[in-house]
């Protein structure tokens, strides 16, 4: 038995929260250490049952619904008897940035930043093996205090294994410091929601219990209209936005459609794009790259296009 975990409500028995064999005088002993525990994904109020002290089980289910709430790593650093049983919490915000220039992130995301204690930036290494992180740039730029700033590695690859690995390690350190009264924000350029794959941890907070809000940020190909004094849509016109996967006829069927389409990571479709430059003259093609930072370009010359390789911070709008 040793190493089994569970919980109770104190609406519900002892008798009915764990397994038969259990005697209800050992149940008695342990909440007496274990008496309550602020625990992410349990239910509020609940106490917590544990069979060794040392030593957790690897995973822990909400035995109604038999359905995982987390991993070993996060349940030892959360799951702690609670010394202060009034601790406040606050909910983890994910913060939109905006596309790159800091003036532009909206005025309740830049006052989320101001009050947090942790703001944890996703950032790469080069192949100098520097620490690249353009988030935490714009975190900078916005005055924010230095020793706030947390940057996690993640790793750019098709593969998303290592990214996964990346956000999991993310997850079980925001989530012990949020048990712990901190104020948490995650940040993402653009918006967090619109293409980002920080979704993947917010979902996960959610599947736990833990309380978060997402702020709102401007997406990138809505400052790159600006910048290019852009109607992108207009009237009964019907706008699409799509990742650079299309293979050239089926961006050629979406511009014969009548379309406004909006390609982001436009540097994975680059043959793709170029063969539709040839194919439809009288087609209007916005290309833009590293928009709201002092290294942004707009052109809608279809001859430079044509011959342009895409960096990856690049995206077009095709009218």
């Amino acid at each position: 038995m040793a190493g089994l975990l569970t919980y109770f409500h104190p609406e519900s028995l002892p008798g009915e929260a764990v397994s038969p064999p259990v005697a209800k005088g050992v149940i008695g002993m342990l909440l007496k250490f274990y008496s309550s525990v602020d625990c992410p994904g349990f239910p509020p109020g609940s106490l917590l049952i544990c069979l060794h002290e040392q030593e957790f089980y690897r995973t822990y289910f909400d035995r109604k619904s038999n359905k995982k709430f987390a991993t070993l790593h996060y349940f030892q650093h959360i799951c702690t008897p609670n010394k202060n049983k009034n601790k406040m919490t606050y909910p983890i915000s994910f913060v939109s940035l905006g596309p790159g220039e800091p003036e532009l992130i909206t005025v309740k995301g830049l006052r989320q930043l101001q009050k947090a204690d942790i703001i944890y930036c996703p950032a790469t290494r080069n192949r100098q093996g520097e620490i690249l992180s353009r988030a935490a740039d714009i975190v900078r730029a916005l005055e924010i205090n230095e020793t706030a700033i947390r940057c996690f590695m993640l790793p750019m690859s098709k593969d998303r294994t290592e990214a996964w690995k990346a956000y999991d390690a993310l997850y079980n350190e925001a989530a012990a410091n949020y048990a712990e009264g901190r104020q948490i924000v995650i940040v993402a350029e653009g918006d967090a929601g619109f293409y980002s794959s920080i979704q993947y941890i917010y979902d996960k907070f959610i599947e736990t219990g833990i309380d978060v809000q997402r702020i709102a940020g401007i997406p990138a190909f809505i400052a790159a209209g600006a910048l290019a004094g852009l109607h992108i849509v207009k009237q009964e016109e019907q706008i699409i936005v799509i990742p650079g996967t299309p293979s050239a006829e089926e961006l050629s069927e979406k511009i014969n459609a009548g379309y406004v389409i909006v390609i982001m990571k436009l540097s994975q479709c680059v043959e793709a794009v170029h063969a539709c430059i040839r194919k439809h003259p009288q087609t209007q093609f916005h290309y833009f790259e590293n928009v709201g930072t002092d290294k942004e370009y707009y052109t809608s010359d279809r001859q430079i296009i044509a011959e342009k390789s895409f960096p990856y911070f690049s995206l077009m709008i095709i009218q």
